[in-house]
């Protein structure tokens, strides 16, 4: 294995001269991202862009505008303004909580994620209405995911509810806010991001005169391209950078120094291997040691490896695959090693001085991955295993140094490591695609305030328009909605028009989910002794399947999985999918893993097919299907695992 080693000098935050005293007496100079968000915040415009390094303590600023509202409370005002966080993960919700009610315990801090709503025991619209009552009251903060805000912005809430019923909507929820912040904003992409900026549009839609919310984008990674599309929507913008010195004089260290060995290998189970020595010293000093892969099938595999080479130490995953009922941070706390994926980049605090890390696919990963390490005034030490073409490309970058401060080690790494791409020009594409789904929601949910009409209204004033990219996709989606709704009146009992219906309201299904719409099974492990929830490709691809249970759950019959051992990867399954058009032509329905990976090129070809079909017929319902198709194919341009309902996955395992 070769290797080179590099020293990365201590860092630290600035200080300003500005206190804060908290509940528990203690007195603390705050940084300059807190600052501002005590003194500034009436001056900030609509939206700030607000960069700061990991361990900063950019998250304790989040509830300054509410503290000093309840400490200057102005007329009318009720002595406080509710704010609402926005986070990736739960997890990362389930620690701002509990960190928040401890530093901030005189605030009425309310958390609303899938699993709080179920411990409610409320379903369907009843969900709404207790979500609506959290955000209500003497409620000052909100913590969520973007899920639930994407979910009730698409009305999935208000779906199966009567018609003309009085029912409160999405713009009674955003007018409870005066701040919302999106905290770890560049874990999103494209599809995500336009999502968002739809939430401004629907505020400006909505609240009319009353726009009060100001938007806060909080990342340590920014994404450079958000600020360019709020600029060119002639949005106020204000970005804030947290101060980084090398001087401890009126700072506080974010980090001692590190040492990094860059090494080359392949087999990153063989690295670890050849550093078992040092974690046994790492071990013998009563410190954790970290370990982040890219997947989590070599985090399960290496798990088993270390616990035979470290029998007397205990060993845990902090990964998604683990039974709800578990503790996540009581379990890192308990570890001795601790093996993750990316989830180890958003938030959680494993308090390590020793990691041996993969870089990540992109450079924001390898950011978020390396600031989990030595947080604080401690030294420590990091190992990254890269492939032999990175190796030897960062050994030329890094020849002349042998000591440097942290932005010059992060500048070469900038340099070096393959940067994500942000296709900014689709943004408004995807945007049209948007609203045109929450206008049609509202068509089929109207209420007695006649909500659609006043939305399609709004639209037109706030200039939605006159962005061509966002009008074109917005006119795309309302062409083949025409399209389809003539071929029903045409052919009002056909077999094609019902097929062509179904197809169009499941696409339209897939914009309730903000994330892939993969599909999560319930779980038996049998070797790692848990239950869980968790996505059924992957335990096809990874796991050895012992059984299948069909279990009869009210309504509905889920399968539970009872699995063992991990095997190699399974690459024959194949996806079953409704979103894909298949009219005419059932294989349509079925991808391969190889097709997964080219979606949009795929769709084109499988609508190409239908299309070259219907040309060799002559009557008017291939007319018909023909102009239908036309529009159709153009959807391929956004087409992604976002667009993709998977309805089944299937493989030739002996139990499937």
């Amino acid at each position: 294995m070769e290797k080179f080693t590099i020293k990365i000098e201590p860092q630290y935050v600035k200080l300003t001269d500005e206190k804060e005293i908290f509940p528990n007496g203690r007195e603390c100079f705050l940084h300059e991202v807190q600052k501002r968000m005590k003194l500034d915040f009436e001056m900030f415009p609509e939206f700030t862009i607000i960069t700061a390094p990991t361990g900063t303590g950019k998250s304790y600023a989040f509830p300054f505008p509410i503290v000093n509202s309840k400490k200057n409370p102005k007329p009318f005002d009720k002595g406080r303004i509710r704010g609402l966080i926005v986070l990736p993960t739960n997890a990362l919700i389930d620690e701002l909580k509990e960190s928040f009610s401890k530093t901030y315990p005189f605030l009425n801090i309310k958390k609303i994620t899938g699993k709080t709503l179920d411990e409610f025991a409320v379903k369907g619209f009843d969900r709404w209405e207790k979500v609506m009552e959290l955000c209500k009251g003497d409620t000052d903060l909100i913590i969520t995911n973007p899920d639930i805000i994407n979910y009730a912005m698409h009305g999935g809430y208000h779906q199966n509810t009567w018609r003309n019923t009085k029912r409160a909507g999405f713009q009674n929820f955003l007018e409870g806010f005066g701040y919302i912040v999106f905290d770890e904003y560049h874990l999103y992409d494209e599809s995500q991001i336009a999502n968002i900026l739809t939430l401004v549009y629907l505020r400006d839609i909505y609240l009319n005169n009353n726009n009060l919310i100001k938007f806060f984008f909080v990342s340590a990674t920014p994404e450079k391209a958000l600020k360019e599309i709020l600029i060119n929507r002639n949005c106020n913008v204000e970005e804030i950078i947290e101060e980084i010195v090398d001087d401890p004089h009126n700072s506080r260290a974010i980090h001692g120094t590190i040492n990094v060995d860059f090494c080359s290998a392949s087999n990153i189970s063989l690295l670890v291997h050849e550093y078992n020595p040092e974690i046994s010293k790492v071990l013998e000093l009563k410190k954790r040691v970290l370990i982040i892969l890219d997947r989590l099938n070599e985090v399960q595999m290496l798990a088993k490896k270390l616990a035979s080479c470290f029998p007397s130490h205990s060993i845990y995953q902090s990964t998604g695959y683990i039974s709800k009922e578990e503790s996540h941070q009581i379990l890192i706390e308990k570890a001795d090693i601790i093996i993750s994926t990316n989830k180890a980049e958003v938030g959680v605090n494993y308090n390590v001085e020793f990691c041996i890390m993969q870089p990540g696919r992109y450079y924001q990963n390898f950011v978020q991955r390396f600031g989990r390490v030595s947080r604080g005034n401690v030294d420590g030490k990091v190992v990254i295993c890269f492939d032999n073409v990175k190796y030897n490309s960062l050994k030329r970058a890094f020849r002349d140094s042998i000591s440097l401060n942290y932005y010059q080690y992060i500048d070469i790494i900038r340099s070096e490591t393959q940067l994500k791409r942000f296709y900014s020009e689709r943004v408004p594409y995807y945007q049209g695609e948007y609203i045109w789904c929450i206008e049609n929601n509202l068509r089929d949910q109207n209420d007695t305030y006649n909500t659609f009409h006043y939305f399609r209204g709004r639209l037109s004033e706030e200039n939605f328009f006159k962005n061509i990219e966002a009008y074109h996709r917005y006119k795309l989606f309302s062409e083949i909605d025409k399209s389809i709704n003539a071929l029903k009146v045409t052919f009002p009992q056909g077999t094609t028009s019902k097929a062509w219906s179904d197809w169009w309201r499941n696409y339209q299904d897939t914009f309730l989910c903000f994330r892939d719409s993969s599909i999560v099974v319930q779980i038996i492990d049998r070797a790692l002794n848990i239950e869980l929830s968790y996505s059924l490709e992957w335990i096809l691809q990874y796991k050895e399947i012992l059984n299948i249970e069909e279990i009869q759950y009210e309504k509905y019959c889920i399968r539970k999985y009872t699995v063992g051992d991990l095997k190699e990867r399974d690459k024959d399954i194949q996806y079953q999918t409704n979103t894909i058009p298949s009219v005419g032509l059932k294989g349509n329905d079925f991808l391969s893993i190889k097709e997964m990976n080219e979606l949009s090129k795929v769709f084109e070809e499988r609508v190409i097919a239908i299309l070259e079909k219907q040309k060799k017929g002559t009557d008017t319902i291939n007319r018909l299907q023909i102009e239908l198709l036309n529009k159709v194919i153009l959807l391929g341009k956004t087409f992604d695992r976002k667009r993709l309902k998977i309805t089944d996955i299937i493989s030739d395992n002996q139990f499937i």
